[in-house]
């Protein structure tokens, strides 16, 4: 289980060496054929053709290609210990209960007992990664932006019991959704002293701004109490999103999903865009679910967080040095992605010094 992560991406125990093949996963070491046959294996069929994804991250993605359907699959590569797509499953079902549009669950294995990973099997939608239409500057900004705050706050309403990753022995001997965690601020403050660490160690961040960080998070850390989670995404952008410029059709990509603080999931959107999405997001939420008095100084405290993690990642996966990746973040501007990094990060803790 997720025992002692706070984020899976920059915290789980793979090697270094490893986690840098994701950057390039589809041509070191592609699964298709693997895919193929965890297909027939389902449907009893060869599938017409198997199409790599080709989206980055710690999971394969693919179509699997049947004369009258489209079947989306996603996988792990089998080399970690995580059984979190049983969560993912829990979550999807949560979400679609609370009115979200989400992709349909065909199938989730995570037992490695008939083939080598962990995988799903997912209702393919349709439309496009909403990624690309920010990128081509089609997206109707204002009204996705809507949209999707409205689908967080009913997200929201979904009140879960402990915070932090789902505990998946828990969800599938009793088939209940609980966190790990007793408290939000111990899903918080978890691993915090470590992505401060690596922070400082590779020059990141210097000593007297780690200093800074950990003395703003004392002074705050009233604000993390909660007497219970929520349904919480953790990675809300628009490539975790499918639809056309106009509409959202699905949330997909629930890797990240915890029980936890919902302004975190506001926060996670402030970490990357500007207020052209921000402000009719929660102008959307705002609609369905009232704001809390103390919203600017959480949203300051996960902002911060958020982009703690946020430079560790980025900097164990070299993502500094490429430059589609600050396409991805930043489309109009022109500071590089360790520039972007840095900005957000302050624009937390600058935010913070003012309560």
């Amino acid at each position: 289980m997720r025992t002692h992560i706070y984020y899976w991406k920059c915290d789980n125990p793979l090697p270094v060496e490893e986690k840098l093949v994701y950057n390039d996963k589809y041509r070191l070491a592609d699964i298709s054929d693997l895919v193929r046959k965890i297909a027939i294996h389902h449907f009893n069929a060869e599938p017409t053709f198997v199409e790599a994804f080709g989206v980055s991250g710690n999971h394969y993605s693919y179509r699997i290609h049947y004369p009258d359907q489209i079947i989306f699959f996603r996988s792990d590569d089998g080399k970690i210990d995580d059984d979190y797509m049983d969560a993912e499953a829990a979550a999807i079902k949560l979400a679609r209960e609370a009115g979200v549009p989400v992709p349909e669950v065909i199938a989730t294995d995570t037992s490695k007992k008939t083939f080598p990973v962990r995988y799903q099997l997912l209702e393919n939608i349709a439309g496009e990664p909403m990624s690309d239409l920010y990128q081509a500057g089609t997206l109707d900004r204002t009204s996705t932006a809507t949209q999707l705050g409205r689908f967080l706050a009913q997200m929201h309403q979904q009140q879960l019991e402990g915070f932090g990753f789902f505990n998946t022995e828990t969800l599938r001997n009793e088939q209940k959704v609980v966190g790990l965690d007793s408290s939000n601020e111990a899903y918080f403050y978890k691993r915090l002293d470590d992505h401060l660490r690596f922070l400082q160690d590779t020059a990141f961040l210097q000593p007297e701004e780690v200093k800074t960080v950990e003395s703003l998070f004392a002074k705050h850390r009233h604000h993390l109490q909660l007497e219970k989670g929520s349904l919480v995404h953790k990675d809300i952008a628009y490539w975790n999103l499918v639809g056309t410029p106009e509409e959202i059709h699905a949330i997909i990509d629930w890797d990240d999903v915890i029980s936890g603080d919902p302004i975190d999931d506001l926060a996670i959107v402030r970490c990357f865009y500007q207020d052209d999405v921000f402000l009719p997001l929660v102008e959307g939420y705002s609609e369905v679910r009232e704001l809390p008095d103390d919203f600017e100084v959480r949203l300051a405290m996960y902002l911060t967080r958020n982009m703690l993690w946020k430079a560790v990642f980025r900097t164990i996966m070299k993502y500094f040095d490429f430059q589609e990746k600050v396409d991805l973040l930043n489309r109009e501007g022109e500071k590089t992605l360790k520039e972007f990094t840095y900005e957000r990060l302050y624009q937390g803790i600058d935010a913070l010094k003012k309560f």
